[in-house]
C-alpha cells in the first residue's frame, strides 16, 4: 500500500469524488441505483450540522474510502430518516428515471415516508419534535451511518484508518459510545467491526446492532 494514503475532514468541494467512490463501494445498493445526484445529496447532510461529520481516504488526490457520523440530539432524531427527508426530490427524479425501482422491496418500505413527504409538500409540513434525551437513561452515542472503501484497496490500512479516524473524531466530541447498525447477511462487514471490538447489543428481523464502548 503506499505510503501517500491521507485522511481529510470532507466538504462539499469533495461531494461528486465521494458520490461516485460509494457508487463503486455499492454499485448494487438501492442508492446507487436512484443515482450520483441522490447518493451526494445524502452525503451532504453528514455538512449541514455539527451534529454530523464526513470523511475521507485519499491516495495520490484520489478519493478511496469515505466514513460519516451522527450524534443524534433526542429521540426523534434518525438518520436514515434525515437523510432520506434531505434527498427526498433526488430521490423522487430517481424513481422516475428509473421506474421499474417503484417495486424495489426497499423502496417500498418507505412508502408510508413518500406519501407523507407528498402530504406535506401540499398542505405543509408540521414541526417535527426532537425530545432532548439529556435526562434520560438513553446514553449519549455517535452512530457510524456509512463506511465504504473502494474494492480494490479492501483488506488494506485503509478500512482501519477509517474506523480509527472515526473513534477520534467521536471523542473529540466528547462521545465515547459506538453505535451501528449492520444487515444479518453481511457477514464480511460484521467480522471486519468485531475485529475492531465491536460486539452484537440488539438482533433485529434483518439487522444487528453493534456497538463499542471507549471509556
Amino acid at each position: 500500500m503506499s505510503s501517500n494514503l491521507q485522511l481529510y475532514n470532507s466538504s462539499h468541494k469533495h461531494l461528486d469524488a465521494l458520490a461516485v467512490c460509494h457508487a463503486h463501494c455499492f454499485p448494487a445498493s438501492l442508492s446507487s441505483k436512484l443515482g450520483i445526484a441522490y447518493i451526494k445529496k445524502t452525503l451532504e447532510w453528514f455538512l449541514v450540522d455539527d451534529n454530523r461529520f464526513l470523511f475521507h481516504s485519499e491516495i495520490d488526490g484520489n478519493i478511496i474510502g469515505y466514513c460519516g457520523g451522527f450524534i443524534p440530539r433526542g429521540f426523534g432524531d434518525g438518520s436514515s430518516s434525515g437523510m432520506l427527508q434531505f434527498a427526498f426530490k433526488e430521490a423522487v427524479i430517481g424513481i422516475i428515471k428509473n421506474p421499474f425501482l417503484i417495486l424495489n422491496k426497499e423502496v417500498r418500505e418507505f412508502y408510508p415516508f413518500i406519501f407523507r413527504n407528498i402530504k406535506n409538500k401540499i398542505f405543509g409540513k408540521p414541526k417535527i419534535k426532537v425530545v432532548d434525551s439529556s435526562n434520560q437513561p438513553r446514553k449519549k452515542f455517535t452512530g457510524l451511518v456509512v463506511i465504504g472503501v473502494l474494492p480494490a484497496f479492501r483488506g488494506t490500512e485503509v478500512f482501519p484508518s477509517l474506523m480509527n479516524y472515526f473513534e477520534e473524531q467521536s471523542k473529540i466530541r466528547n462521545v465515547l459510545l459506538l453505535n451501528l447498525s449492520v444487515k444479518k447477511n453481511n457477514d464480511r462487514a460484521i467480522a471486519a467491526y468485531k475485529k475492531f471490538g465491536w460486539y452484537v447489543t440488539e438482533e433485529h428481523a434483518k439487522s444487528f446492532v453493534m456497538q463499542k464502548s471507549l471509556s
